[in-house]
């Protein structure tokens, strides 16, 4: 039996060349799949991001205060994500459509909140963060991430402000305390002046001491007038000092202000309640193309038991038996997403469209390459399948995957099949161009097979 085998292969020589193709399969998979996503969190900065800045500067203690400018600048020149400074309306249109991941909106009071922290009143400064999870689940993970370190940078940029703040309230109310130790000190000398002027008056009793008496008055007076200055000098900077002090609020709100001055409002498009949901549309897109195969395997598309009238009625009898397991596929597919998985979908009559949509698009797929290719096109195949897992967006968005990965992601069905099943799920985004592609690229595939069986017709080439 050994012997004959080899014989076999020698004598068919393309054997040889089938099988090899087929060992090349695993290290084909591998290379493919893990060369898309080697080094993925390593290409953040190409992953697109909006911030959208409403700020507006003040003017605070003679300080031009523009946290909002600055944070925008700090952003646009970061490393961290592909930060674009956007309008409000374009950047919710761009995440809606998944052409970007986060908005990051800082409001109109940013920097005016940052100078109330220690007053009566402190109003903590608000960072707007928006997601879109149903676009791409793995994603949201990550600028949600990002966001937690936005906030964390600003917050610290924030303290910093109030300390500064603070510390020169004090060192005004330090200078104000040596104007009033100054003041104090030209009170004690005006104070001795008068003492002593006091003293030459006792002395000038007599006509003889008219000029001691003249001396003592001046004494007196210059006394009086050092005393006045000095009291002057120290009620002044005992108010400013106290002036500057009273300005700054230590209450429990002005505490808790600076030390968590910003607060992070996330808000997500189109929540995800759960990593399942997330995958459920490249899980649905493999499923379906796994059903494919085995059905494209098992059943010859090819075999017919009499001679077809035309091509048409060929292709329509095998037509008619594949669409039926399309639809039952379908049905049995939805169901259990719906009852065992508990997929709470946006659209179901969506989602099984989608579904059927794309059971069709494959089914199409696979047998259109079995017939034109035979052998071969059963390989290409699994080469297919192994390019739609790396390159459709299934699990990582295209910025994130290798250049090759992107070079093949409009021409793969899967592509097209994971936006329509994630709009039905969760982003219920209109996407006519998707849809459209499917249909176009089902109908091009059944044109093909309806073309391979009109040329075995002339040829006589029948499989009875």
């Amino acid at each position: 039996m050994f012997k004959s085998e080899w014989q076999f292969l020698c004598q068919h020589k393309k054997m040889f060349v089938v099988l090899f193709m087929i060992a090349l399969i695993p290290a084909i998979y591998c290379f493919l799949y893990l060369s898309s996503m080697w080094n993925t969190y390593g290409h953040t900065d190409d992953l697109p991001v909006a911030v959208v800045n409403h700020d507006h500067p003040v003017t605070f203690h003679n300080h031009h205060i523009a946290i909002g400018q600055s944070l925008t600048h700090n952003l646009k020149t970061s490393t961290s994500l592909d930060f674009h400074q956007l309008s409000d309306t374009t950047a919710n249109h761009q995440l809606r459509q998944g052409k970007i991941y986060l908005i990051v909106t800082i409001p109109h009071n940013f920097s005016q909140n940052a100078t109330t922290l220690l007053t009566k009143t402190p109003q903590r400064l608000r960072l707007h963060y928006q997601i879109n999870s149903g676009a791409n689940f793995i994603v949201s993970k990550m600028t949600t991430g990002v966001a937690n370190t936005i906030t964390a940078k600003v917050s610290h940029s924030v303290t910093q402000l109030e300390s500064t703040t603070l510390l020169q309230a004090l060192r005004g109310s330090t200078a104000g305390m040596s104007r009033a130790a100054a003041g104090n000190t030209q009170l004690t000398s005006g104070t001795q002046r008068l003492l002593n002027g006091n003293q030459q008056l006792q002395t000038a009793t007599t006509p003889t001491h008219y000029p001691a008496l003249s001396a003592g008055l001046a004494a007196s007076m210059t006394g009086l007038l050092h005393l006045e200055q000095g009291n002057a000098e120290l009620s002044d900077a005992l108010t400013t000092g106290s002036g500057r002090l009273a300005g700054i609020q230590t209450g429990p709100a002005n505490a808790t202000a600076i030390t968590q001055p910003i607060v992070a409002q996330t808000h997500d498009m189109a929540s995800v309640p759960n990593n399942g949901t997330g995958m459920a549309p490249f899980a649905i897109a493999i499923g379906l193309y796994v059903g494919g195969i085995a059905l494209g395997t098992m059943y010859d598309g090819h075999r017919t038991y009499e001679r077809p009238q035309s091509a048409l009625n060929w292709w329509g009898s095998k037509a008619l038996l594949i669409g039926g397991v399309a639809i039952l596929q379908s049905g049995i597919l939805a169901s259990t997403l719906a009852l065992a998985n508990h997929l709470a979908a946006r659209s179901q009559v969506e989602l099984l469209v989608a579904i059927f949509l794309g059971s069709l698009l494959f089914l199409s797929l696979i047998f259109c390459l079995r017939l034109l290719l035979g052998g071969f096109g059963t390989w290409l195949i699994s080469i297919v399948l192994v390019f739609q897992l790396a390159s459709s967006g299934g699990l990582y968005p295209l910025p994130l995957v290798s250049p090759l990965a992107r070079l093949v992601n409009p021409w793969l069905p899967m592509t097209y099949l994971i936006q329509v099943l994630r709009s039905a799920i969760s982003t219920n985004v209109s996407l006519p161009g998707a849809w459209l592609m499917m249909i176009a690229m089902a109908l091009g595939f059944n044109l093909l097979i309806i073309l391979r069986f009109h040329l075995d017709l002339k040829r006589n080439q029948l499989a009875d």
